[in-house]
């Protein structure tokens, strides 16, 4: 239970909600559906349309309004003394006052994204194995055949292995962890297209001295990829064979091996959007990106509330992406830190403008939105 709050909504996994302590999860997949839909909004309303469309989208044909009321009235039952947290106005149903857990994962991040910038190894470990010890499985994994959920599935099954990897990276970068091998043998059987793992498997092997394995699993990986996916590996996994057989010093493949360090595709925000629907946006390579809720905004957040005109933007300095706020309301924040200065942006970074939260995302063989191969 997160200490401190009374109404608490866990989603990475199958849905819960937890009312002063007590277990009061809802029966039934449609008011679970309701729950997780607005829970996921962040506190942002979502409109009844929606909703309907959401909560059925098992069926593929969206509910009457009188049925999403009835829906909402027996979660607002099971709310018990916090039933006024779920409220009705002009933009829709909104859920507030509550605490869920994929926010909390959210701030661990950040919070780990933060020490691991400022060199704390310990800190940054801590942070980023409090982050995933809260994953219980897939997002709503008892609404599997909701398809409305699908793009925010895939957005913390993204978000959760960015996560892994960088935790595994503060593991190499402290000397290596007991084990650490294993994990990642079944990390490259799991995810066989996401090459990061296969590095970091390289550079665990190399620290024990077993350079020749760490040659072979880059054979390795270079014939899946080229089966499963028809590809070649990327620059950083083929820099790092040349920085093995060269017997090149640890710190020169930790860098190479670095989640961020040298993405096989460009760097890209990913959010859910008002629809529900997953967006992605490629970080400018020249002039800017500016988010907010203006519609002619580039990356347009009309469904958030919180959200200013224009909120913030993302522009290129020295071909670093940095983040500004433009002098937003409710203010722009990096990793859990409100932004002040311009920030740098690095993969696996989080920002949250209003109440939707923008992951920094690397480019990888297997695209998390729609399954698609890079080329």
């Amino acid at each position: 239970m997160i200490v401190g709050v009374v109404v608490e909504v866990r989603l990475l996994g199958p849905v819960e909600l937890v009312v002063d302590g007590v277990p009061a999860t809802p029966g039934g997949p449609r008011p679970r559906a309701v729950l997780a839909v607005l829970a996921a909004s962040g506190g942002a309303p979502v409109s009844a349309d929606r909703l309907a469309e959401a909560v059925y989208s098992d069926t593929g044909r969206p509910a009457a309004r009188a049925t999403v009321q009835v829906h909402v009235h027996h979660l607002r039952q099971s709310l018990g003394a916090h039933g006024t947290a779920l409220r009705h106005g002009p933009g829709g149903y909104q859920l507030a006052g509550v605490r869920a857990d994929v926010r909390a994962v959210e701030d661990a991040i950040g919070r780990a994204r933060a020490a691991d910038q400022a060199r704390d190894l310990q800190a940054a470990a801590a942070g980023y194995r409090q982050a995933l010890e809260l994953w219980r499985g897939a997002f709503c994994s008892d609404l599997p055949d909701h398809v409305a959920l699908d793009p925010a599935r895939r957005l913390y099954a993204e978000m959760r292995w960015e996560a892994l990897e960088a935790r595994i990276a503060t593991d190499l970068r402290a000397g290596g962890a007991p084990g650490l091998v294993r994990e990642l043998e079944g990390l490259v059987a799991e995810q066989p297209l996401r090459e990061r793992f296969w590095g970091q498997l390289m550079v665990a092997l190399y620290q024990e001295g077993r350079q020749s394995e760490a040659l072979d699993r880059y054979r390795q990986a270079r014939q899946v990829l080229a089966d499963q996916a028809g590809v070649d590996p990327g620059p950083a996994l083929r820099e790092l064979e040349r920085a093995v057989l060269a017997h090149a010093g640890t710190a020169t493949l930790l860098r190479v091996a670095a989640p961020g360090a040298e993405p096989t595709g460009r760097p890209m925000l990913t959010w859910v959007d008002g629809t529900g629907r997953a967006r992605r946006r490629d970080l400018p390579v020249s002039g800017r990106l500016v988010i907010g809720r203006d519609e002619g905004a580039d990356v347009a957040l009309r469904h958030d509330g919180a959200v200013s005109r224009r909120h913030a933007e993302i522009s290129q300095e020295a071909g670093v992406p940095m983040l500004t706020d433009l002098g937003s309301s409710n203010g722009t924040f990096h990793n859990g830190e409100r932004v002040g200065d311009p920030v740098r942006l690095a993969a696996g970074d989080l920002v949250r403008c209003g109440d939707t939260v923008l992951a920094v995302t690397s480019g990888v063989s297997v695209s998390p939105i729609d399954g698609t191969t890079r080329s």
